[in-house]
Protein backbone atom coordinates (compact mmCIF):
# COMPACT_ATOMS: atom_id res chain seq x y z
CA UNK A 1 0.00 0.00 0.00
CA UNK A 2 1.13 3.61 -1.05
CA UNK A 3 0.26 7.13 0.19
CA UNK A 4 -1.95 8.76 -2.83
CA UNK A 5 1.50 11.82 -2.62
CA UNK A 6 3.91 9.28 -2.91
CA UNK A 7 6.54 8.97 -6.09
CA UNK A 8 5.80 6.15 -8.70
CA UNK A 9 9.40 5.22 -8.71
CA UNK A 10 9.90 4.61 -4.86
CA UNK A 11 10.75 1.32 -4.04
CA UNK A 12 12.18 -1.45 -2.05
CA UNK A 13 13.04 -4.90 -2.49
CA UNK A 14 9.93 -6.31 -0.60
CA UNK A 15 7.84 -4.20 -3.79
CA UNK A 16 8.18 -7.34 -5.56
CA UNK A 17 7.36 -9.81 -2.54
CA UNK A 18 3.34 -11.04 -3.47
CA UNK A 19 2.82 -12.10 0.10
CA UNK A 20 3.67 -7.91 1.32
CA UNK A 21 0.65 -6.86 -1.02
CA UNK A 22 -2.00 -6.12 1.70
CA UNK A 23 1.19 -4.78 4.18
CA UNK A 24 2.03 -1.20 4.50
CA UNK A 25 5.34 -1.72 2.93
CA UNK A 26 6.06 2.22 3.35
CA UNK A 27 5.11 2.95 6.84
CA UNK A 28 7.27 4.44 9.29
CA UNK A 29 7.43 0.56 10.73
CA UNK A 30 9.30 -0.83 8.05
CA UNK A 31 12.12 1.74 8.42
CA UNK A 32 14.77 -0.98 8.45
CA UNK A 33 14.17 -1.76 4.55
CA UNK A 34 16.11 -0.13 1.98
CA UNK A 35 14.53 1.75 -0.39
CA UNK A 36 15.44 2.93 -3.91
CA UNK A 37 14.58 4.96 -6.67
CA UNK A 38 13.82 3.30 -10.06
CA UNK A 39 14.90 5.59 -11.88
CA UNK A 40 18.54 5.48 -10.82
CA UNK A 41 18.32 2.26 -9.44
CA UNK A 42 19.99 4.07 -6.36
CA UNK A 43 19.43 5.24 -2.70
CA UNK A 44 19.00 8.49 -3.96
CA UNK A 45 16.82 9.99 -6.92
CA UNK A 46 17.79 11.69 -9.68
CA UNK A 47 17.94 15.46 -7.84
CA UNK A 48 20.38 13.72 -5.71
CA UNK A 49 18.09 13.75 -2.53
CA UNK A 50 17.51 10.27 -0.30
CA UNK A 51 15.36 7.85 -1.30
CA UNK A 52 12.79 7.39 1.39
CA UNK A 53 8.92 7.26 1.81
CA UNK A 54 9.11 10.88 3.90
CA UNK A 55 11.12 12.50 1.62
CA UNK A 56 9.88 11.02 -2.06
CA UNK A 57 6.79 13.53 -2.30
CA UNK A 58 4.84 16.01 -4.65
CA UNK A 59 7.39 18.34 -3.54
CA UNK A 60 9.89 16.97 -5.18
CA UNK A 61 11.38 17.75 -8.76
CA UNK A 62 11.70 14.59 -10.13
CA UNK A 63 8.30 13.58 -8.60
CA UNK A 64 6.08 11.11 -10.53
CA UNK A 65 2.53 10.98 -9.11
CA UNK A 66 1.05 7.15 -8.75
CA UNK A 67 -1.69 8.39 -11.09
CA UNK A 68 -0.90 8.92 -15.02
CA UNK A 69 -2.38 10.81 -17.27
CA UNK A 70 -2.08 9.80 -20.64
Amino acid sequence: MTRPDQCHNLRTKKSYIPAFDDEDIYSNEQMNAQFFCLRTLLQTGVDDGPVCPDSCGAGRSCYEGLTRIS
